[in-house]
């Protein structure tokens, strides 16, 4: 008994489809590499990116500070040269005690002691004909001022990796001597090197204008002072 034969048309499509898929495959697996590589691509570009954005963020957030200023207390002994614009130039002598509210911001109250110079009060003497009763006349100052300190950093001296930061002050004080007796205004800048946890090293420069009097005449003056000390921290650690 004969098998019925296939049609031709039947066979012919078979063959057809069978070389559609024989030279289809390979496209696919290109296509299906392509993919895989791009994936791959995508994800080193996708992780290079995110990288970057870490960095930039660790750049932009908050730096953990060696020495924390925050919620502690500084006392601080210096002392300097005060320059007057109606006395000659002497010496000046000061301490000051220091609430940190935050890294950046304190209040400061601080009190300091100097005289006014004899060699202008001589000089004022023979000019005048005119003796003064004291010529080692008192100042003394006391102060309250708003600290900001809006820089913090760091260099190196030698192979030590040293600690700074700088601020500004501002504020009121009050001066006691035989020639004022008032308010003044009372600004300035310093800088502080921090040798440890509990000590710094700091250097201020201020600058106080009140009203003085000297024989029988008023002056507005604006006096200036630099001061050099050190200052403890309480607690002694952060």
């Amino acid at each position: 008994m004969r098998r019925p034969r296939l049609p031709r048309l039947v066979v012919g499509a078979s063959i057809a489809a069978a070389l559609v898929l024989s030279l289809g495959a390979p496209g696919r697996a290109h296509a299906d590499d392509q993919a895989a590589k791009l994936r791959t691509t995508e994800g080193c570009i996708d992780k290079e990116i995110a990288d970057r954005l870490a960095v930039k963020r660790k750049r932009r957030g908050a730096v953990d500070r060696l020495y924390v200023k925050q919620a502690r207390h500084e006392l601080s002994m210096t002392g300097g040269y005060y320059v007057s614009d109606l006395f000659s130039s002497t010496w000046v002598a000061g301490g000051s005690y220091t609430y940190h509210m935050t890294e950046d911001t304190a209040v400061e109250f601080g009190a300091h002691y100097t005289h006014a110079n004899a060699d202008v009060i001589r000089a004022l003497e023979d000019a005048r004909g005119v003796i003064l009763d004291d010529d080692y006349a008192r100042v003394r100052f006391v102060e309250s001022l708003l600290v900001w300190s809006p820089v913090y950093g760091k260099f190196r001296l030698g192979g030590t990796i040293m600690r700074f930061d700088l601020h500004v002050a501002a504020g009121v004080g009050v001066i006691d001597s035989p020639t004022s007796r008032g308010a003044a205004g009372v600004a300035g800048f310093g800088f502080k090197l921090f040798l440890g946890q509990p000590i710094a090293f700091r250097i201020d420069a201020r600058n106080h204008v009140f009203r003085q009097e000297l024989l029988d005449e008023h002056f507005l003056v604006n006096d200036a002072s630099v001061t050099a000390g050190f200052s403890l921290f309480l607690p002694f650690h952060n």
